[in-house]
């Protein structure tokens, strides 16, 4: 098991999953910069604004990761199956958006920078959201195995949250806890397509 660990960390690569880490920590030094320059209400709109980008970078490094690999048939050959690799994968990507995450908002929070802040709890915003858009990325991986389809889900549904979600929803536990809760089944119901071997293999044919 710890081999097929490390084997899909390399196969992901260091580079894509650093990806959510260095964004969050750009975020951060770009809300600590402009908060210098601009007002406390122009930097606050900044920073809503680039956390909502550090999101949906995760999510699109989520699809990176669970689409494109020719190897599927072979990995549904082996003991550990196709299901558990992308198990093993999406965990990888969640967290290290969640990674990304805190170090975003922890220290805007600290200063004060950061948007509705209602102290630590506040947390569950950034992080929530990645967990939301990275299991719509999962799913949409076991459904269609396209990464143009995984990526389109992801942006969906991080549109959804930023715009028609977020929004009007401002208690941070309902706000989060709604669509954490629809992640956890979409996921799922992910886990059991990703069950059946000939479809992934047939998906995996007909992506290449």
């Amino acid at each position: 098991m710890t081999g097929m660990i490390r084997a899909q960390a390399r196969r992901i690569g260091m580079g894509l999953l650093a990806m959510p880490v260095a964004c969050g920590i750009a975020v951060a030094a770009a809300g600590v910069m402009v908060s210098g320059v601009w007002s406390r209400t122009q930097t606050l709109t900044v920073v809503n604004w680039l956390a909502q980008l550090m999101v949906i970078g995760s999510g699109v490094c989520v699809a990176v990761a669970l689409t494109g690999d020719p190897l599927v048939e072979a990995s549904e050959s082996t003991p550990v199956g196709w299901r558990r690799v992308q198990a093993t994968r999406f965990a990888f990507a969640a967290v290290s958006g969640l990674a990304g995450a805190v170090l975003m908002f922890a220290p805007l929070h600290v200063l004060g920078l950061w948007p509705q802040d209602m102290g630590w709890i506040s947390l569950i915003a950034p992080a929530g959201a990645v967990l939301v858009v990275g299991a719509a990325g999962f799913a949409a991986a076991a459904w269609s195995a396209s990464t143009r389809a995984t990526v389109m889900a992801v942006v969906a549904v991080w549109m959804f949250l930023a715009f028609l979600w977020d929004p009007y929803v401002l208690d941070p536990v309902a706000q989060r806890g709604i669509p954490l809760t629809v992640a956890v089944i979409v996921v799922g119901v992910a886990w059991r397509l990703l069950g059946d071997e000939e479809r992934n293999v047939t998906l995996a044919r007909r992506s290449i």
